[in-house]
C-alpha cells in the first residue's frame, strides 16, 4: 500500500501537484474514477466502430451518438435530484455495477446494430447519474483551496483512461480476440470501480430528504438553476463548457469518417492520429492551476474557447494545409495531412482540457455543495440537448458536403453562440449570488 501511494505521489508530480494523494478519500476516488472511465472510453468507442463498420454511413454514427446522449432530455431533472439526495458512493457503485452487466450483454450482441443502440441508451442512463455524482464529490473530500488542483489531477486520470480505453484496449482486442473479449474485460473493470467507490470515505451518509415526485423534482432542479443563474461567473462557465463539449462531440462523431475520406486511413486507426492530444492535455494540466490563479475566469475561459473553435475551423482547410506542408517538407499528401491533424489534435485537447477544468472549478467553488449534483446534471442536460441537433445534422451534411465543410460550419456556429451569450451577459444587470 505504501508503494502504491508513493507511485501515485510521483504520478501527481507530472502536473505539479505533490500532496493531494496523501488524502485517502481523494486517492480512492481517483483510482475508482480511473477504473470506471477506462472501460467507458473503450466500450463507447468500440460500439461506435461496430456501428460504422456495419453501416458505412456517417448518419448512423451520428445516430449512435445521439442515442447515447438522448436520455438526458428525459432524466436530467431527476438525476441531479437523486445525486443530491442519495449517498454519492451508493450512486457511483450502483451505476458501475449496471455498466458491468451491460458489458456482458454487449459481449453477447456485437453483431446486432439495434442491440448496440439499446445498450448505448442504457449506458447513457448510467452516465447521467455517475457524471454529476463524480463532479460534485470533490467538495466533500478536498478543501476549497485544492479544488482546481483536484480537478487537474482528475483530468490526468482522464488522460490515462483515454490512452488505455481509446488506444490500448481497442488496439489489442479488436485486432486480435475481438469485441466480445474486450466487453468482458470492461465488465471486470466496472465491477472493480464499483467496489472502490463504495470504499471512498466521505461519500457515504444518510439519504437526504429531497422529494422525488415529478413536480418536486422539477422544483428542486429549478431551484438549483436559479441559484446558478444568479451568479454570472458560474453561469457563463457552464454555458461555455456546454458549447465546448457540444463542439467536441460533433468532432468525435465525425472522426471515423474524417479518417477514411480525408486522411485515407482505416476508421479503427483514427484514434492513433489523435495520440498527440495527450501532449496537449498534459500541458493544460501542468499550467492550469498557475494560470487560473493569476487571471480571471473571463480571460482564461474566453481565450481557451476561442482557441478551441479556431482549431476546429482549421480542420476544414486540412487539404490546403497538407498540400502546402508536402511542398515544404519531405512528406506525401497523406503524411502531411496526418501530421497537421496530429498538431491540431494537441491544440484542441489543450484548449478543451483547460476550459473544462476552469469551468468545473468555478462551479465547485461558487455553488453550494448540496446543489452541485443538480447543477452538473443541468450542465449535462444542456450539453446533450444542444448536441443532438448538430450531431444528426452534421452526419447528414458530412454525407452530402464532406466532413471538412461541416467542421467549418460547426466552428462558426459555436463561435457565434459564444459571442451572443457573452454579449447578453455583459448587457444584463450585474448578478452576484448571495
Amino acid at each position: 500500500m505504501t508503494d502504491t501511494r508513493t507511485a501515485m505521489l510521483r504520478l501527481s508530480s507530472l502536473v505539479g501537484e505533490r500532496t493531494l494523494f496523501e488524502n485517502e478519500g481523494y486517492r480512492r476516488l481517483w483510482i475508482a474514477k480511473l477504473l470506471s472511465a477506462t472501460p467507458v472510453n473503450a466500450i463507447v468507442y468500440t460500439m461506435l466502430i461496430l456501428v460504422v463498420n456495419a453501416t458505412g454511413k456517417s448518419f448512423f454514427s451520428s445516430l449512435f451518438v445521439a442515442a447515447y446522449i438522448a436520455p438526458t432530455a428525459l432524466l436530467g431533472t431527476f438525476s441531479g435530484v437523486i445525486v443530491d439526495r442519495m449517498p454519492k458512493g451508493i450512486v457511483l457503485g450502483g451505476t458501475n455495477l449496471a455498466r458491468a452487466a451491460l458489458c456482458v450483454l454487449l459481449a453477447l450482441s456485437t453483431g446486432n446494430v439495434m442491440t448496440i443502440y439499446f445498450i448505448a441508451v442504457l449506458f447513457a442512463v448510467a452516465s447521467q447519474l455517475s457524471g454529476p455524482a463524480e463532479s460534485s464529490s470533490l467538495p466533500a473530500i478536498v478543501p476549497v483551496g485544492d479544488l482546481t488542483a483536484a480537478n487537474s489531477l482528475n483530468n490526468l486520470g482522464g488522460l490515462i483512461s483515454q490512452v488505455a480505453g481509446l488506444m490500448v484496449l481497442p488496439a489489442v482486442f479488436l485486432k486480435t480476440v475481438g469485441a466480445e473479449a474486450l466487453a468482458i474485460v470492461c465488465a471486470v473493470l466496472f465491477a472493480a470501480a464499483a467496489f472502490e467507490f463504495l470504499l471512498v470515505p466521505g461519500l457515504g451518509g444518510a439519504v437526504r430528504q429531497i422529494p422525488l415526485s415529478v413536480d418536486d423534482a422539477r422544483e428542486r432542479f429549478a431551484e438549483a438553476w436559479s441559484r446558478l443563474s444568479s451568479d454570472s461567473v458560474s453561469y457563463i462557465a457552464v454555458v461555455t463548457v456546454v458549447l465546448a463539449s457540444s463542439t467536441s462531440l460533433v468532432v468525435v462523431t465525425l472522426l471515423p469518417r474524417y479518417a477514411t475520406s480525408v486522411l485515407g486511413i482505416n476508421s479503427e486507426n483514427a484514434i492513433f492520429v489523435a495520440t498527440p492530444a495527450a501532449v496537449g492535455i498534459w500541458l493544460a494540466l501542468r499550467i492550469v492551476r498557475r494560470v487560473a490563479g493569476r487571471y480571471s475566469p473571463w480571460w482564461t475561459m474566453g481565450l481557451s474557447f476561442g482557441a478551441l473553435v479556431s482549431g476546429v475551423m482549421l480542420l476544414a482547410f486540412i487539404r490546403v494545409l497538407g498540400a502546402g506542408l508536402s511542398q515544404a517538407a519531405p512528406l506525401g499528401g497523406t503524411g502531411a495531412r496526418i501530421a497537421i491533424t496530429a498538431v491540431l489534435a494537441a491544440g484542441l485537447a489543450f484548449s478543451y482540457t483547460f476550459l473544462s477544468i476552469v469551468g468545473r472549478s468555478v462551479v465547485n467553488e461558487r455553488i453550494p455543495h448540496d446543489m452541485q449534483g443538480r447543477v452538473f446534471a443541468a450542465q449535462n442536460v444542456l450539453t446533450n440537448l444542444a448536441s443532438i441537433p448538430p450531431i444528426l445534422l452534421a452526419g447528414l451534411l458530412a454525407d452530402a458536403l464532406g466532413v471538412t465543410s461541416v467542421f467549418f460550419l460547426v466552428g462558426v456556429g459555436c463561435g457565434f453562440l459564444a459571442l451572443f451569450y457573452a454579449a447578453r451577459n455583459i448587457a444584463a444587470p450585474s448578478r452576484v449570488a448571495l
